[in-house]
């Protein structure tokens, strides 16, 4: 049993492309701020015009419904005051009415007074009420039209931020992907590094590998990582060596972002998750959810079939990366298989330990 601990450097190009994809996140941020903001604006446009719309509604209503009451009083107020005019008065005077001049004859007087006066009056009040219902129509109806285009114009500025977010997100992710391809790059090359030197210095008769890794051309002992060690066997539990040897069978199959197709193509938890289900085991399908729903073991007592993860190697500050655990291989216990970025072919590789946060059985 060996363990390898790698330290890391950072070419200057993985800083310059974080601090590209920190500010373009940062600008993502900000307008799904303002996409929030936006979203708000309008909802409070749609419910005011919600509100008129109701209003509109109950105003037509109420001019529709004294439109009808005016001519239904109209009518009735004429019918009494002809009622009571002839009722009222002798046969003769209600005769009369109908029988003399009607404009000398103070019958019709009585009657303009009585009737057409009254009617007239209710008529002009009723008209008075129409007036002012026709008004208010008239204002809310005005009042929805400047609401409407107010709504438009919001969901118009929704709409366009909304796609600068999306085409911003786009940008954020293609280049947290290369930022994650170059990291990913330079802490293989590092482990191939350390573990030429460990061989180198084995053959010398060195004691132990940690003092050669300081002078390795390449490391990326600049970034951050786990600077423990990773140990393991080459022999474990069934289930776990026949998911090793199924990602075997994968050996030279390219990677492809979202891959999960034996022989096509896979990415880092594609191939994982197909290599354990031709052992017989279901495990989630992305590396943060494989991470967050496996049992987690020691990183000093693999055996093949584990999955190492990694974690914020793009800047993501999520679990972004696995690889499965060997054991065995052209790096000894240090071998690993993975479906590393685009550009490349799974393979056998050793094991490195930058953004390394632990490891998990299925």
């Amino acid at each position: 049993m060996t363990s390898l601990a790698v330290a890391s450097a950072s070419p200057p190009s993985i800083g310059s492309l974080r601090a590209r994809v920190d500010r373009l996140e940062a600008v993502l941020a900000n307008q799904e701020r303002r996409s929030e903001a936006l979203a708000q604006n309008y909802d409070g446009v749609m419910a005011r015009l919600q509100q008129l719309d109701a209003s509109l509604n109950r105003t037509r209503n109420r001019v529709r419904v004294n439109g009808v009451r005016l001519a239904t009083t109209a009518k009735e107020l004429q019918g009494d005051a002809v009622r009571a005019y002839v009722w009222s008065s002798t046969q003769a005077n209600s005769v009369a009415i109908f029988t003399h001049n009607a404009n000398q004859n103070d019958a019709t007087t009585i009657y303009q007074r009585t009737a057409i006066g009254d009617i007239a009056a209710v008529e002009e009040a009723y008209q008075r009420q129409a007036l002012i219902l026709t008004a208010d129509r008239r204002n809310l109806t005005a009042q929805h039209t400047e609401v409407a285009q107010v709504a438009h114009h919001a969901a118009t500025l929704l709409d366009e931020n909304h796609a600068i977010a999306v085409r911003t997100a786009h940008i954020v992710r293609t280049m947290g992907k290369k930022l994650h391809h170059l990291v990913l790059e330079a802490a293989i090359a590092a482990a191939r590094a350390a573990a030429r030197a460990a061989a180198q210095a084995a053959a010398a008769g060195s004691a132990g590998v940690a003092g050669q890794l300081g002078g390795v051309p390449g490391t990326i002992a600049a970034l951050q990582g786990f600077s423990g060690s990773v140990n393991g066997t080459a022999t474990g539990n069934a289930l776990g060596m026949k998911a090793f040897s199924a990602a075997k069978s994968q050996i030279g199959v390219p990677y492809v972002w979202g891959g999960e197709q034996a022989n096509v193509g896979f990415d880092c938890s594609g191939l994982t998750q197909w290599s354990w289900a031709q052992a017989g085991v279901s495990i989630p399908r992305t590396a943060a959810d494989q991470w967050n729903g496996l049992r987690h073991v020691s990183l000093r007592a693999l055996q093949p079939g584990d999955l190492l993860f990694y974690y914020n190697l793009d800047g993501d500050n999520a679990v972004d990366h696995v690889v499965m655990y060997g054991g065995s291989g052209p790096w000894g216990t240090q071998t690993t298989i993975a479906a590393a970025y685009t550009g490349t072919s799974i393979a056998l590789e050793p094991a490195f330990t930058f953004g390394l946060i632990g490891a998990a059985r299925p």
